[in-house]
């Protein structure tokens, strides 16, 4: 019987294996592992400004602001809760020191992110009350420009070490996946061919 179709399984499953160590190598290195994942501690550099882990009581409103400069164009903004339930809801309302209203958002995911288009030099104020019935600790983020952020366009800054590794990971994992599959048909054929041949 050929051993073609093995063969290419085998080096399927090899390169599975070769994906997942990468994958974890990566996560270990980059903190994503331990119990607490922090985008700020992985993301390291991709943001201008980061809050401290902040609690918000069932009904009450925690109060975070950005003091955005007059090169500023478009406001990063977004925060991620940690120890996330299911039944979190928050709402974002956004407004600068004059009162003026910039929006809305009602989320219960717990990592959430918006743009805001900057049209002057201001003080922006983000109110994120909870909705929900349960605490919510969280940390928010801010980044100016993300366009021309150069911890996401360098690769050799945290955040590339970190996902542009994890994506070339991500590619052979699939690459392994269709090799297998691949090897597996092989075998199916070679064996149904085989049989056909014993019995003619």
């Amino acid at each position: 019987m050929r051993k073609r179709g093995v063969i290419v399984s085998l080096a399927g499953v090899v390169m599975l294996a070769i994906s997942f160590s990468i994958a974890i190598s990566i996560l270990e290195s980059s903190g994503m592992t331990g119990d607490e994942f922090l985008l700020p501690e992985v993301l390291k550099d991709a943001f201008d400004q980061v809050s401290e882990k902040t609690q918000i009581p069932p009904g009450e409103t925690a109060y975070f602001s950005f003091d955005a400069s007059s090169d500023t164009r478009t406001l990063l903004w977004g925060f991620q809760i940690m120890n996330s339930q299911m039944d979190e809801s928050l709402v974002i309302s956004i407004s600068n020191i004059y009162g003026d209203d910039f929006g809305k958002f009602t989320t219960n995911q717990p990592v959430f992110f918006e743009t805001l288009e900057i049209t002057r030099s201001d003080v922006y104020n983000f109110n994120i009350e909870n909705k929900g019935s349960n605490p919510v600790t969280l940390v928010m983020m801010f980044t100016e420009n993300p366009d021309d952020s150069k911890s996401v366009i360098n690769p050799n800054s945290p955040l590339g070490k970190s996902l542009l590794p994890l994506a070339a990971s991500g590619t052979f994992f699939i690459a392994g996946i269709v090799t297998t599959i691949v090897g597996i048909i092989i075998i199916i054929i070679d064996y149904r061919k085989n049989r056909s041949s014993n019995f003619a």
